[in-house]
Formats: structure tokens, C-alpha cells, sequence
């Protein structure tokens, strides 16, 4: 593991809130296919963490841009760790001749790596000399919940209980499909068309959020501004549309998480927060498969867009007290030395 890998270029006008928290230290490893991918992480700085975050982002994000919910997690005496997944923040990209192409070819590598991650490093950082091991808790937003879900349906017993932000259990574009034809329809284009963006995808530009008609993530003004002043400040933080290799890849592992009984192997509590005003995801196929989760709460936030963590304070808080809610519930202090 390598530590060079510090940011070049900060946005100026970035309130503190939004900048990287004292403590906060930036790694390197390779997965196992050779990639380089890189971590964030920041633990309170003289008290035993309750509990340690692992953030999982979702599509195009980058751990910078959760440096406001790591100050939270801070003030709440909890670690926070986040990943860069492969194809986006400063990870390795997936295209040579285009880098800003999110491409993919299976969500399985992403989960191989999330695992390798966990295994590699966090776990083995989580212990603490005078308690024992610390509990891991998943936090996941969209894309990285899909990942998220799909890992703990193959590795119970790693987290104690996890939390996501509109989870991609379903493309909400491909509604009125079934999701055999999705798969076939998608899968028919992978095969003409793999390497290229979907259409109407291209590079990456500041209008894609930047303008109001184009908004559809966060009604926060200042937090939706968040990605946009990162990839200006930082070019190697852009990332543009997905390809058709991606979007066949995401709806297989959607399907995954639909098939009969998959859910219900997720044995620990989970909280899934949902967006009103939600434009990407499906949420009528969230309830319906978190119907099937042993021990999930719903929480449907009232005017919220896609990005629940970078929405206004009234909706986001929301939110984040209902996950610190589930902290205390599962008795996060009692378990440091018995998990």
C-alpha cells in the first residue's frame, strides 16, 4: 500500500465544513487484477471510534465529496473509511483512449474489491489495542449500495448493521420493462456498442449539474455545487457518462439483487432511505425487495432529489438521525469487544 495519493488541486472558496478533516489520510493499494485504487480514512483523533464507517459512493462520485459527512461521522465518535471505486474518483480508470468513459464489464469485480479492501485493510485497522475489534457499519449511497447489498447477500457477518441512501435495486429508465427484456435489450448493445457512451452520455461538463433544468441530485445549493467545484479544481476527478458496457453490467446486478429469497439473506439491520423526488433509481423495486430484508426500515424523505447526504439540512438530517438511531439501537459501544 502506497500513500501518494494527496490531491493536486483544491477548490478555494470551499467552506470548512466541506474540506479535508484534520487527521484525514489518503492510500493506495492494488486489487487483485492489478488495478490501483485509492481510500480515504480519518478516525477521532483521542478516543476509541464506537464504531468504524465504511462509505460506499455511488456512480461518478469520489471520496472528497464526502468530507462533510466525515466531519459528522467525527463529531459522532466514528471512523470513516470510503473507496474510490474503479472507473471514477482517483482509482484507475477503465479506458486508455478515454478515461472519463465509466465503463464496466460485472459489479462482481466491484464487490471482489470491496471485499479485498475490507479484508486487506479496514479489518485489520479496526482493532484497537484495549477494547478489541471495532464494529464495521456499511454506509452506501446508490450505485454503491447495489455493490453494498450484494456483498453482505455473500458475506454475512462482516458488518453489524448498514445504512443506504437510494439504493439502485432498479434502473428507473428501463420502468415498464421487464427485466428479461432488459437484459436482453441491454445486452444487445453491449455487444455493438461496449466501449461507448449510452446515448446521449459524453465527456464531462459543468452543465450536467450545473444547470438548474439539469438538477435532478440535491435542492442544497451549496452542497449540490459540491462535485462540480471538486472535478474544476481537480480534472482527474471528472468522470463522464456510462457506457453500454456499464449499463448492461448495472442491470445484472440489479437483477441479482431481484432474484427470489436474495434479500432475505441479509441477516443484519439495515435503514434505506428513499427520495421523493427521485429521477435515477426505482423505489417502487426498493420496497418491494426491502419487504423481503429480515430487519429493514424504510424511511421515505419528503422532497428529497436523488443525493439524500447532499440534500438540505432538514431533509439530510433526517436522515443521519435515523442512522445514528440504528447505531444506538444495536448497541454499537457494547459490541467493541465481543464483535
Amino acid at each position: 500500500m502506497t500513500t501518494n495519493a494527496k490531491i493536486a488541486a483544491v477548490p478555494s472558496d470551499l467552506p470548512p465544513r466541506f474540506r479535508q478533516p484534520e487527521g484525514w489520510r489518503w492510500h493506495m493499494f492494488t486489487n487483485p487484477r492489478g488495478n490501483k485504487m485509492r481510500f480515504g480514512a480519518v478516525s477521532p483523533k483521542s478516543r476509541v471510534p464506537d464504531a468504524v464507517i465504511v462509505c460506499l459512493p455511488g456512480l461518478s462520485e469520489f471520496a472528497e465529496k464526502y468530507f462533510e459527512l466525515a466531519h459528522d461521522m467525527l463529531d459522532h465518535n466514528l471512523a470513516f473509511w470510503v473507496l474510490d471505486w474503479r472507473g471514477q474518483g482517483r482509482s484507475d480508470r477503465y479506458l486508455t483512449s478515454n478515461r472519463q468513459k465509466r465503463h464496466a464489464e460485472t459489479f462482481d469485480d466491484d464487490i471482489e474489491d470491496l471485499h479485498f479492501f475490507l479484508m486487506e485493510y479496514v479489518k485489520h485497522a479496526a482493532v484497537h489495542p484495549d477494547v478489541g475489534r471495532l464494529p464495521l457499519v456499511m454506509l452506501g449511497h446508490s450505485m454503491g449500495a447495489n455493490i453494498g447489498m450484494r456483498y453482505l447477500i455473500d458475506h454475512p457477518g462482516m458488518f453489524c448493521c448498514a445504512a443506504f441512501s437510494s439504493p439502485m435495486t432498479g434502473i428507473l429508465a428501463t420502468k415498464g420493462l421487464s427485466t428479461s427484456i432488459t437484459l436482453d435489450i441491454t445486452a444487445m448493445l453491449k455487444e455493438a456498442m461496449n466501449l461507448s457512451y449510452v446515448f446521449g452520455a459524453h465527456n464531462w461538463t459543468p452543465d450536467d449539474r450545473g444547470l438548474p433544468e439539469k438538477n435532478i441530485f440535491s435542492s442544497d445549493p451549496a452542497r449540490s455545487a459540491i462535485h462540480n467545484k471538486w472535478c474544476t479544481a481537480e480534472p482527474l476527478l471528472q468522470t463522464g457518462g456510462v457506457t453500454f458496457g456499464w449499463l448492461h453490467a448495472a442491470v445484472k446486478s440489479c437483477y441479482a439483487l431481484q432474484q427470489p429469497g436474495a434479500m432475505a439473506k441479509i441477516d443484519i439491520p439495515c435503514l434505506i432511505g428513499l427520495a421523493e423526488r427521485e429521477r435515477l433509481v426505482s423505489n417502487s423495486m426498493t420496497r418491494k425487495l426491502a419487504a423481503t430484508i429480515p430487519k429493514a426500515t424504510v424511511l421515505e424523505l419528503q422532497g428529497s432529489f436523488h443525493e439524500i447526504l447532499m440534500e438540505r439540512d432538514e431533509i439530510r438530517q433526517v436522515f443521519l438521525d435515523a442512522f445514528y438511531a440504528i447505531l444506538k439501537e444495536n448497541r454499537i459501544k457494547e459490541k467493541l469487544k465481543t464483535f
